[in-house]
């Protein structure tokens, strides 16, 4: 099965241009996933049986034990596991940061049918996600920050700033807990292992003892969750931008009323229509 088979889009007519950038790019970072973990697992392999090929000539009675380890880590350089939940912090990390984007894309289509935009979109500068999620909510009447996108986010924004070891036993507790609410780190289904990603093999607890890591499977389930939350937002913003449907804030907007004055920091602000009365 090919990978686009195996990541379905929505159906033309529920797209946005903003949801078909983000499924070209969802697709490449699957690959990318799919690819690096196959490739690195077949080369490990390799370099395992080469280690173990060097030492098989050895004298055992000067051996202590060790060599074939320490010939493949001064070949490889780094271990089986801490690869894995390397590639799986890289991938979401970057999964999340594409979700934001199309959620900014999603936006400026979105104010263009109402002669707006977005101030930053024409910027290297973006808004924060509290403003996004603040956005969605006043003039599209849902929140984009569900409780699987903030558990998401978290888990992100820890990577990002700690990479793998959180300090606190209150920050490995909320790890686990937002773990459990995502289910993402339950066995592979038989449909899974044909994907072949590494999945904690030897326990999560024996990966070096880190304990902020994910695995290459999980990873895999969480671009699921986001994936799942770009089609219902696509299929939200797909009758607005191309149908008939529209929302009273963002017929004010039209007409120059902003849901808050401060939204002018980030909206472009249409003028509103002048009048002409008769003498």
């Amino acid at each position: 099965m090919g990978i686009n088979e195996r990541i379905p889009g929505l159906h033309h007519s529920n797209t946005t241009h903003a949801y078909s950038n983000w499924h070209m790019d969802e697709i490449e970072l699957r690959s990318y996933l799919l690819a690096t973990a196959h490739g690195m697992s077949s080369w490990f392999k390799d370099k395992e049986i080469e280690a173990e090929k060097a030492v098989a000539h050895l004298d055992p009675e000067s051996m202590h034990g060790d060599e074939a380890y320490t010939h493949f880590m001064d070949k490889v350089g780094i271990f089986w596991e801490t690869y894995w939940y390397q590639l799986a912090s890289a991938v979401v990390k970057d999964a999340f940061t594409l979700f934001e984007v199309f959620l900014e894309e999603s936006a400026d289509g979105t104010l263009r049918r109402y002669k707006s935009g977005l101030i930053k979109f024409g910027t290297e500068d973006s808004w924060r996600m509290n403003e996004c999620d603040q956005f969605f909510s006043d003039y599209l009447g849902f929140s984009v920050l569900t409780r699987q996108i903030e558990d998401i986010q978290w888990i992100r924004n820890k990577l990002a700033h700690l990479r793998d070891e959180l300090r606190t036993a209150e920050g490995k507790a909320s790890f686990a807990e937002r773990l459990n609410r995502l289910s993402v780190s339950s066995d592979e289904t038989p449909e899974e292992k044909e994907l072949q990603l590494s999945h904690f093999e030897f326990g999560r607890q024996l990966a070096f003892s880190k304990s902020l890591v994910l695995s290459p499977l999980e990873a895999w389930r969480i671009l699921d969750i986001i994936r799942m939350h770009a089609d219902e937002i696509a299929t939200a913003l797909s009758s607005i931008e191309y149908g008939p449907m529209s929302t009273a804030a963002l017929e004010e907007l039209r007409a120059g009323n902003p849901v808050r004055s401060r939204d002018a920091r980030l909206i472009r602000i249409p003028e509103a229509p002048t009048t002409v009365t008769g003498q």
